[in-house]
C-alpha cells in the first residue's frame, strides 16, 4: 500500500473514485426504487408470488448460504471484491499521508472469508473533508469500476458464442417419451431428422408435418463434439393445438422434448451483448430457474454454444459474471448513506463540509441517522415487500 500510494497516479485515482461513489449510490437507489415501483404496480402480485418461491436466503450475498451463488466462483469473487475494496481504502489513505494501523486477510480454518484495512480513525476525523471522503469512497468506487470491467469482459466472451451445431437444442426430455426411450438427453442438439437438416423441430413435427404417429424416424444428434445416429424412433400421438383461423384442433406427432431453436440460440446471445438495449438482463442471475433460458452461459444453455476459447468459455463467463455481480452489489450497498458503512460516513463528512463548521456533532449525527433510517426502511420494503403481499 505504501508503494502504490506513493505512485503519482494514486491521487488522481482517489479523486476519480470519489466521483464514482455517488454514481454507485445513485444506481443503488434506482434499482431499489425500481423494485418497489414494480411491487406496487398491477403486476406486483405476480412478481411477489414468484419471489416467494425463492429462498429468503437469496437476499444474502454469501456463497454457501445463498443457494443461488455457486460456492467456488462465489467465494473467489467475494474474496477478490473484499480485498480490492479494503486495499483501495489503504492505498488512497497512504497516498494522502494518512496512517494505516493494520491490514490483512480473515480466515475461517484455512479458508479466506474477508479482508480488512484499519485506517487510523482519529487521523480521518481531523483530516480535510476531501481527504477523508476520498479514503471512504475508495472501496465502493473501486468495486464499481472493477465490476464494470468484468461486465465488459463478460460481454466480449459471450459475444464470441455461436451455436455448437446447426440444429434444435434439447432442453428437456420427457420420461417414457419416444426421445427419452431412444436415448436423447438434455444438452443434445438434433441436427437431422431422416437425413434432412433442421434448425427447429417444428419444421418437421409441427402442424404442417407429413409424418404420422406410429411412424419411425432416424435422428442425427450432436453430443459433446460427436454426431450420433439414433434409429427407429417411433413417433407418438399427439400434440394438439387450436387453429386460430378455423377454431379447429389440429393434432400432430411428437417425440417428447422441449427445444430451443438455432435462431433462438443466436438471438439470446445477441440480446445479452447489447447492454444499452436491456440493462435489466444483467440483474437476471443465471442460477435462478426463470433466468436459465435467458443467459447464454447458464447451466441450461451453455452446453449449446461453442467459442474460440473452447471449453474454458462457459466457466470463464460464469466467473466474470460473479466478479461483476458481487462487486457491483458490494459497491452500491456500501455507497448508500447507511451509517457506519462507508457511504454513511462519507455522507456525514459531506454534510459536515456543507455546514461549514456551523453544525454541532449532535445535529450531524441526527441528520446522518435520519438518512440511515430512511434508506434501511427502503431496503426493508424491497426485501419484505413480496412477503407482505401474502399477508395483506
Amino acid at each position: 500500500m505504501d508503494r502504490l500510494g506513493a505512485n503519482r497516479i494514486s491521487k488522481p485515482v482517489g479523486w476519480f473514485l470519489l466521483y464514482v461513489m455517488p454514481v454507485a449510490a445513485a444506481l443503488g437507489f434506482f434499482l431499489f426504487l425500481s423494485q418497489l415501483s414494480i411491487l406496487l404496480s398491477p403486476r406486483g402480485a405476480a412478481i411477489a408470488s414468484y419471489v416467494r418461491t425463492l429462498s429468503p436466503l437469496a437476499n444474502l450475498g454469501l456463497p454457501g448460504i445463498n443457494p443461488y451463488i455457486p460456492i467456488v466462483d462465489g467465494w473467489i469473487a467475494l474474496i477478490v471484491a473484499m480485498v480490492i475494496h479494503e486495499g483501495a481504502h489503504g492505498i488512497v489513505a497512504r497516498s494522502l499521508g494518512l496512517p494505516v494501523k493494520a491490514s490483512g486477510l480473515l480466515f475461517f480454518l484455512f479458508l479466506p472469508i474477508g479482508a480488512f484495512v484499519d485506517v487510523d480513525e482519529n487521523a480521518l476525523k481531523v483530516a480535510k473533508a476531501s481527504y477523508s471522503a476520498r479514503v471512504l469512497a475508495g472501496g465502493a468506487g473501486i468495486n464499481l469500476v472493477f465490476g464494470v470491467i468484468c461486465l465488459i469482459i463478460l460481454v466480449a466472451i459471450v459475444g464470441a458464442f455461436s451455436p455448437a451445431a446447426s440444429g434444435a437444442g434439447i432442453i428437456n426430455v420427457g420420461t417414457g417419451t419416444p426421445a427419452g426411450n431412444a436415448g436423447v438427453k438434455p444438452g443434445d442438439i438434433i441436427t437431422q431428422v431422416n437425413g434432412v437438416g433442421i434448425t427447429d423441430l417444428n419444421s418437421v413435427l409441427g402442424p404442417n408435418t407429413t409424418l404420422k404417429a406410429g411412424q419411425f424416424v432416424n435422428l442425427t444428434v450432436y453430443r459433446n463434439g460427436n454426431l450420433l445416429q439414433l434409429t427407429k424412433v417411433q413417433l407418438a400421438c399427439c400434440d394438439i393445438i387450436e387453429n386460430l383461423q378455423t377454431k379447429q384442433n389440429i393434432s400432430y406427432p411428437y417425440i417428447g422434448v422441449a427445444q430451443i431453436t438455432k435462431s433462438d440460440l443466436t438471438t439470446t446471445v445477441s440480446k445479452y451483448v447489447t447492454p444499452l438495449d436491456n440493462p435489466w438482463q444483467y440483474v437476471c442471475i443465471p442460477t435462478i430457474p426463470v433466468c436459465q433460458a435467458r443467459v447464454p452461459f447458464s447451466d441450461s444453455l451453455g452446453v449449446f454454444y461453442s467459442s474460440p476459447l473452447g471449453s474454458a468459455a462457459v466457466p470463464l463467463a460464469n466467473l466474470m459474471y460473479w466478479f461483476f455481480f458481487l462487486n457491483f452489489n458490494l459497491a452500491i450497498f456500501n455507497a448508500l448513506p447507511i451509517y457506519p458503512l462507508d457511504g454513511g460516513q462519507a455522507f456525514a463528512v459531506g454534510v459536515k463540509a456543507l455546514g461549514r463548521g456551523k453544525l454541532t456533532e449532535t445535529t450531524l449525527m441526527r441528520i446522518t441517522g435520519i438518512a440511515t433510517v430512511a434508506v434501511i426502511t427502503m431496503l426493508f420494503g424491497v426485501i419484505a415487500g413480496p412477503y407482505l403481499y401474502s399477508i395483506f
